[in-house]
């Protein structure tokens, strides 16, 4: 007797996942028409087709964006290798005598608070900041 070759047939949604599985869309998308032209209503069908589809056309952004030898070597971004005057985190130098108001240093009122050019009315002196401020000074006018 010959040896006869006979093939199982094969789920058709489960060969169209193992054709999206393998990369193969175009086949994928195939084999779902198929199944689609004799059950229009497979949800699951109409999904796997979507999906080849949208893995079909996916295009990978970040090789665009690759930046080559000679945009990293031009590079026009650089850091400073002095600090700003003005911004440093160490105490400004004050020993300039004579030269004016130095423009690097913000001015402060006799409380140590910036001063900022406007005033409000009744927050340059309080009551009973002077002298011991305790519960009992507080509430003596009340």
């Amino acid at each position: 007797m010959a040896a006869a070759s006979t093939v199982s047939p094969c789920d058709p949604l489960f060969l169209a996942m193992s054709r999206y599985r393998r990369r193969k869309y175009a086949a994928s998308i195939e084999s779902c028409d198929e199944i689609l032209s004799t059950n229009p209503r497979d949800q699951a069908v109409l999904f796997l087709k979507c999906r080849a589809l949208t893995a079909e056309a996916y295009i990978d952004d970040t090789e665009m964006e690759e930046e080559g030898v000679g945009e990293i070597l031009l590079d026009e971004n650089a850091t400073a290798s002095m600090p700003r005057p003005g911004t440093s985190l160490h105490r400004p130098q004050t020993s300039k005598r004579g030269v004016g108001l130095d423009q690097s240093i913000r001015p402060v009122s006799s409380s140590g608070r910036p001063l900022t050019g406007f005033a409000r009315p009744g927050t340059g002196s309080r009551p009973g900041t002077g002298g011991q401020m305790t519960v009992e000074t507080a509430f003596k006018d009340s």
